[in-house]
Parts: C-alpha cells; structure tokens; sequence
C-alpha cells in the first residue's frame, strides 16, 4: 500500500542525487567535458560543462510527463483502480528506471568515461522499466 501511495518519492530522490552529484564534481569539472564514450573508455564526442545542468531538469521533465500521461489516460478512460495497484506500482518502476538512466548518463560524463559500467547501465535500466511496465499492465488488467 505504502508503494502505491509513496513510490513517486523514488524518483525524486534519485533526481536529487543527480543534483547533488553535479553540484559536488562541479568545480573540479573542465569548461569542455567528453561525451559519448565507446565501449574501450574513449571519448568521442564532447559537451559544455553547462549542460549537465539540464540533466536533473531532464529527469524531472521525465517523470511530470509520465505522471501526467498516467493521471490523463485515468480520467479520459475512467479507469477503476485495480485492486493490487500493479498499474501504479509500473509506473513508479519506470519512472524509477528513467530516472536512473539520466542519472548513469551524468555519471558516465562525471567520472569521465573511467568507469564503463555506467555505460551499460543505461539500456538495460530502460529495458527493465519498459518491460517491467508491460508486464504490470497486463497484469492489472
């Protein structure tokens, strides 16, 4: 019960972290980071150390996007709850994956490409969100 009625909190969270582990790196960053890193380390590509500010707004744009979609899709189908919650427990799953995806994208500029598990972090977070949503609402239904 408490997840159903508190599992957006995870999110916020997660998008708090992201903040503060931009704002804690921050001085020690370059005007110029690298970007797109390939499986070996390197870098190739790069971005301005501003835009990891968008990051947190990213992930927050995320989540009122997929909340709000989710609170539409209620009132335009006047969907009854269902009685586990597993509707809503999906959603708070991928939000939470979402936000963990912009989260190890921030990481893997943050620790400049050095730790590649980041980088394989980000499709299988939103693999496990999608499916995990699926498999929810087939479930509810």
């Amino acid at each position: 019960m408490k997840w159903r009625k508190y599992g957006w909190m995870v999110p916020v969270i997660i998008i708090i972290v992201n903040a503060c582990a931009i704002w804690i790196r921050w001085s020690a960053l370059p005007d110029v980071l690298p970007a797109h890193f390939d499986p070996a380390g390197n870098a190739s590509g790069s971005m301005n150390k501003t835009t990891l500010i968008f990051y947190p707004v990213i992930s927050l744009l995320i989540c009122l996007v997929t909340y709000g979609i989710y609170t539409l899709a209620n009132n335009i189908f006047k969907l009854k709850p269902d009685e586990k919650g597993l509707r809503l427990c999906g959603l708070h799953v991928f939000a939470t994956c979402l936000t963990l995806t912009v989260l190890s994208s921030a990481m893997v500029t943050l620790t400049m490409g050095a730790c590649p598990l980041f980088m394989f972090a980000e499709p299988v977070l939103m693999l496990a969100g999608i499916i995990t949503l699926i498999v929810c609402l087939i479930k509810a239904k």
